[in-house]
């Protein structure tokens, strides 16, 4: 073990000392949007809050959080437990490094620049990304799932006695590419640990010509070979790819009308909730946060005192103020009409009534 320290030193001194030469910035990094249960710090997230390195962000269930750093956006799911890692910027360029210890990161990094890098760690993979967008999972046994949808993202194992060299490493992977994934169990980190073990222990002293046989170890039993790369399902590729679209930093001005609703159901809380529709998007915020987000099918349906509407997985019910009234989870086509004291929706072609007080179905 004491081997293996001198070697992760070693291989880290050319990395740290790269490090020292950049600016650590913290004002790049923002939650640019969240639904349900988030929290940075162990404190509850508001959106545009400013990102720091080594902040922890959790997401509950069915709760999401979507990072703006730079010019890239990641959105991460439910139950999940994310670290910025490394945020650094000078010049222009930007190294970041994002921690996913459980849960499942969409990501979708801007365009890399020469010397910029952008990196995604789980307990048992690291992703290099090459121009793409892709997912990763972790799961509590610590297996890594990496999907891609465009682009190129370079895989290896992740050993802790070469890690800090991982960027000399990752250069000999084998791409996963369009349609493609790949899965990392602990079993397979554990192997690469005991080959890399051996070749540590054949060297004895730690010279830079040591030095080269284990990085030489490393890219063998490290990196992903091209017969473990799997295509993956094309209803998981549409479903995912739909869903990669959507990630994207929301108008400033909607950020802001959120925002504001968010603050006024934490300062005056209503017992159902408040209702805003946008030109696009609906959002229901309860409690202080947005409890839940949709698509604006077609517009309200407007009475004396009230707006109806179908998103297509609820109908709402709310005042003209936004004070929601009702809500009734139900798969709808986005369309409804108020018939006297019901209202009524189209789900598949059928009409469902609803009655217009309570939203009861008959």
């Amino acid at each position: 073990m004491k081997r293996i320290l001198i070697y992760s030193v070693i291989l880290g001194l050319a990395i740290w000392g790269n490090s020292c030469t950049k600016q650590q910035v913290d004002d790049y990094a923002t939650i640019a949007f969240s639904v349900g249960d988030v929290k940075k710090n162990s404190q509850p997230v508001n959106i545009g809050d400013v990102l720091n390195q080594n902040d922890v962000i959790e997401t509950g269930t069915m709760s999401s959080c979507d990072i703006k750093i730079g010019d890239s956006m990641i959105r991460i799911k439910e139950n999940s437990k994310a670290i910025l890692a490394q945020l650094l910027r000078k010049d222009g360029i930007e190294n970041t490094t994002l921690g996913l210890d459980v849960g499942k990161m969409i990501c979708k990094p801007k365009k890399l620049l020469k010397n910029e890098s952008f990196f995604v760690k789980t307990p048992t993979a690291v992703a290099g990304v090459r121009g793409t967008n892709f997912s990763v999972e972790a799961d509590a046994q610590k297996t890594t799932r990496i999907k891609v949808f465009d682009g190129k993202v370079a895989v290896v194992k992740r050993v802790e006695a070469v890690e800090q060299h991982i960027d000399k490493i990752i250069e000999a992977a084998p791409v996963v590419e369009e349609k493609e994934k790949v899965v990392i169990t602990t079993e397979d980190v554990k192997k690469a640990e005991k080959k890399i073990e051996e070749v540590i222990k054949k060297e004895g002293e730690a010279t830079p010509q040591a030095l080269e046989k284990v990085v030489a170890a490393a890219k063998e039993e490290v990196v992903i070979k091209k017969e473990e790369v799997q295509k993956f399902k094309p209803e998981d590729f549409k479903e995912e790819k739909q869903e990669i679209i959507k990630i994207e930093e929301k108008p400033k001005e909607v950020v802001k009308e959120v925002a504001k609703v968010v603050k006024k159901t934490r300062q005056i809380p209503q017992p159902e909730g408040q209702l805003l529709v946008t030109r696009y998007e609906i959002y229901f915020v309860k409690d202080g946060r947005v409890e839940w987000e949709g698509k604006v099918i077609n517009p309200p349906t407007k009475t004396e005192d009230k707006i109806y509407i179908a998103s297509g997985d609820y109908i709402f019910c709310a005042k003209t103020d936004g004070t929601v009234l009702w809500r009734k989870k139900l798969a709808n086509d986005g369309k409804l009409e108020v018939e006297g004291e019901k209202v009524a929706v189209y789900a598949g072609g059928q009409k469902k009534l609803l009655d217009k007080l309570t939203g009861e179905e008959e």
